[in-house]
């Protein structure tokens, strides 16, 4: 169990921080920690951890971003279904009565 002298100084200690480096995993693990802190009924120890948490400035590994992003656009292309037939002749009636529609709201403007 943790003296309150000591959350408290911890507290004071983390509230000088300007910023705290970490992983993304260390911030992940962080925040499943301050849910469990809660969950307990330790709520100091969950508001030192919150207090903490506002401090980080979460380090993100660009490369691996990046090579994900580019999958998932992947699977969404390949995802992508082939335009239904008739849909070219749809569009192009749909174009035409929304130019119709801007020329009459044109003349009634007048």
């Amino acid at each position: 169990m943790a003296n309150w002298k000591d959350i408290a100084s911890a507290g004071k200690s983390v509230s000088k921080l300007d910023n705290l480096n970490v992983s993304e995993s260390t911030k992940v693990t962080m925040e499943a920690v301050m849910c469990a802190m809660a969950a307990s009924g330790k709520v100091q120890e969950m508001g030192l951890i919150a207090q903490t948490l506002e401090k980080v400035d979460t380090q993100v590994d660009l490369k691996t971003v990046s090579a994900n992003l580019g999958e998932l656009i992947s699977i969404m292309k390949a995802k992508e279904q082939p335009a239904e037939p008739g849909m070219e002749a749809a569009n192009a009636v749909l174009t035409k009565l929304k130019a119709e529609n801007a020329e009459l709201r044109a003349e009634l403007g007048k």
